[in-house]
């Protein structure tokens, strides 16, 4: 072979190695931009990070009244209990710029008793909220975001009912906690939340969704919260919302251990009542002040 043909060859082979090394490459480091299909052996393989937390979110009904009982201690020794009551009622069907309006009031200890506080959240991601102080008998606008429930390790951001349009969300890889197969979602608040928190990890069962741990981070991206819920006393409800029975899992009893300040607080349902008429009358600033 002359000369020119072996230079024209060579040169081919060169050309065709480099566009299959090429190929090769854009394999190898191309991920698919979004979930991959369900398949028969994995049906929720195609559920995204949200689709997982609205499940997690879905485990309430659209009203209810709920009571729990915390018990706190500090490395010191220190204990204290606290009792508070929840109301929730879902406006999605009512209003097209509110989401849903809770208020908490405190009967315990007595230093708080009948403080309370009104959360309005809305469409855009915002919230109104309020609290009313019985020493001055006033209703005041306020921040609740990283406010601390009296004497406790939970803030307010931790047991305000969230929406899911709170946050955004990314799915991780799936894991166990204690043996039960969980799904892991990272969950990153809006900055129009204003939250205390960077992002937090739930792990939700895989069978109930109800969240057995979930991981919190400041903005320092700092791991300051471990919250556990306790598997046996988690518990089913059911109810019929607009002519349909809905079954829903509660964790009854709850642990949140802050990293940092070595001190914990013990979560207790001690009541939770969907068989209630709860009108939007019954969160108004008005109600705030009435008594238990």
């Amino acid at each position: 072979m002359n000369a020119p043909l072996v230079h024209k060859s060579l040169l081919l082979l060169a050309t065709l190695a480099l566009l299959l090394a090429g190929i090769a490459h854009a394999a190898a480091v191309e991920e698919p931009s979004t979930p991959l299909p369900a398949t028969n052996s994995d049906p929720d393989a195609a559920m995204s990070g949200k689709d997982i937390y609205e499940r997690v979110l879905d485990n309430r009904f659209d009203a209810y009244i709920e009571e729990i009982k915390m018990h706190s201690g500090d490395r010191g020794g220190n204990v204290q209990d606290t009792e508070m009551e929840i109301k929730y009622l879902n406006f999605r069907d009512q209003s097209k710029r509110i989401l849903s309006k809770a208020i908490m009031k405190y009967f315990a200890p007595q230093d708080v008793r009948h403080l309370g506080y009104l959360v309005i959240n809305k469409e855009d991601g915002s919230e109104d909220q309020f609290v009313y102080r019985p020493s001055s008998r006033r209703v005041q606008r306020i921040n609740l975001r990283g406010e601390a429930i009296f004497g406790t390790d939970f803030s307010f951001e931790d047991i305000i009912p969230q929406e899911l349009e709170d946050a955004t969300y990314l799915r991780m890889s799936d894991g166990d906690v204690n043996g039960t197969p969980v799904y892991v979602v990272e969950v990153t608040p809006k900055e129009e939340q204003d939250s205390e928190y960077s992002k937090f990890d739930v792990y939700a069962s895989r069978d109930t969704f109800v969240a057995l741990r979930v991981l919190y981070w400041d903005q320092d991206g700092l791991k300051i919260k471990e919250l556990n819920s306790v598997p046996d006393s988690i518990k089913m409800y059911e109810h019929e919302e607009k002519g349909v029975l809905k079954q829903i899992w509660i964790a009854e009893e709850q642990k949140i251990v802050h990293l940092k300040l070595e001190s914990w607080t013990e979560l207790y349902v001690t009541k939770y009542d969907p068989v209630v008429t709860l009108k939007s009358r019954h969160f108004s600033e008005r109600e705030l002040t009435k008594g238990r």
